[in-house]
């Protein structure tokens, strides 16, 4: 019923023939698990921050739908991601968030111990097991990558590289010297919505007067220009984005619209009056101010539940000036989250109804009918691979 619902659902090649999506995308179990098979397990994601780990034997472990991975520095400094599984019979690993400066990676239930690498190294009342080599019984690898100072993973093992799959974003942006900044604060969020609403509602502005009084008194909602798109024309890629400017003479999103901050670094003249917003799909939520950069991390952990993490990112430079205080920035924009998060819940409550089958998009919201056509042709089936079409013609060749 969920795909037939979806294959009916008039998506339409621009928003304003197109219809918004049915309640079926939104709360239906079944399209839940394809999207996190689809999405959260075959794109790369960004992870968390390298600085997170300065030191070998430092880890941390994220959720990635419904599963565990563990992101450690080894020995030799290199980061590296593992299934937090032990190889023995399954236990997960490491149960602690985060953790520093191990030298090894024990199993609790039967001691089996990895390095830090990754290999197996301890095995208990194994030596005479009968072809047993424990050099096939390493961590189970997830590919990760290094890009701005964030660390980045897929749990797809023959993917394209994050350059070939990102690079459009990463050379528009990449002018910046995001490696340089620090963390500086971090929140996170329980949301009862599902994680496309939420991209969605990062996607428009057109709520931001209603919602957002002091956000759309900073930035006004109709002043901005898109600059990227997932899916326009015969182009695809995993990103959108568009920057909305300042009124007046405000110059930062803050509790008073000003800052005496100085531009981030590397930023043209143009960007120092503006803050772009860009959505890496599936769930990275990437906005650049003129004097930080803030990120969300959207991370769904049911059809009608999303753990959303925003973090702020200063210069060290300006970090380390006497009186630094960026609480006028988080603040602001913590009042900004919870009004987000609070209509997005309200809007998933909505989307439950059986009276709720679409609407129709505003001419305010060109990038959500982005996302939703780029969502759908992402979701569509994929072709057979030439092995497995190979395996079944000569299958239906035997039973003749």
């Amino acid at each position: 019923m969920a795909t037939a619902e979806i294959r009916r659902w008039k998506r339409g090649d621009e928003h304003l023939d197109a219809r918004t999506p049915p309640g079926v995308v939104y709360h239906d179990e079944r399209v839940f698990r394809e999207d996190l098979e689809r999405f959260y397990y075959r794109y790369w994601l960004n992870v968390g921050r390298q600085e997170r780990i300065p030191n070998p034997g430092d880890f941390f472990t994220r959720t990635i739908g419904r599963e565990s991975v563990i992101f450690i520095r080894g020995q030799d400094g290199a980061v590296r991601g593992f299934y937090n599984v032990c190889r023995h019979r399954g236990t997960r690993l490491v149960e602690a968030e985060r953790g520093e400066k191990l030298r090894s990676i024990v199993c609790p239930y039967h001691a089996w111990t990895y390095s830090t690498e990754g290999a197996l190294v301890g095995t208990p009342h194994m030596d005479d097991v009968r072809d047993f080599d424990r050099a096939d019984y390493g961590l189970h690898p997830v590919r990760t990558e290094a890009w701005g100072g964030f660390i980045w993973a897929t749990l797809d093992p023959k993917g394209a590289s994050l350059r070939a799959s990102l690079g459009d974003f990463l050379d528009r942006v990449g002018h910046v010297r995001f490696e340089d900044l620090r963390l500086v604060d971090g929140r996170v969020y329980e949301v009862d919505a599902n994680w496309k609403i939420l991209a969605e509602n990062f996607s428009e502005c057109y709520h931001c007067a209603p919602i957002h009084p002091g956000l759309n008194r900073v930035t006004p909602y109709y002043r901005g220009e898109n600059v990227g798109w997932l899916a326009r024309g015969r182009r695809r890629q995993p990103w959108n984005g568009g920057w909305m400017d300042f009124a007046g003479d405000y110059n930062s999103m803050t509790v008073s619209g000003y800052t005496k901050r100085p531009p981030l670094k590397g930023l043209r003249e143009d960007e120092r009056r503006r803050i772009y917003y860009y959505l890496v799909f599936p769930n990275l939520f990437f906005s650049v101010h003129p004097d930080f950069l803030m990120i969300h991390r959207d991370w769904p952990t049911s059809p009608g539940h999303s753990v959303v993490e925003c973090e702020w990112y200063f210069d060290p430079d300006v970090m380390a000036e006497p009186g630094f205080d960026p609480s006028d920035a988080v603040d602001m924009w913590d009042e900004i989250n919870r009004q987000d998060w609070a209509i997005c819940e309200q809007t998933m409550r909505g989307v439950r109804s059986r009276a709720w089958t679409g609407g129709r998009f505003s001419q305010q919201e060109p990038l959500v009918h982005d996302f939703d056509k780029y969502y759908v042709e992402m979701s569509a089936p994929r072709a057979p691979s030439r092995a497995r079409s190979a395996l079944v013609t000569r299958t239906r060749r035997k039973g003749r």
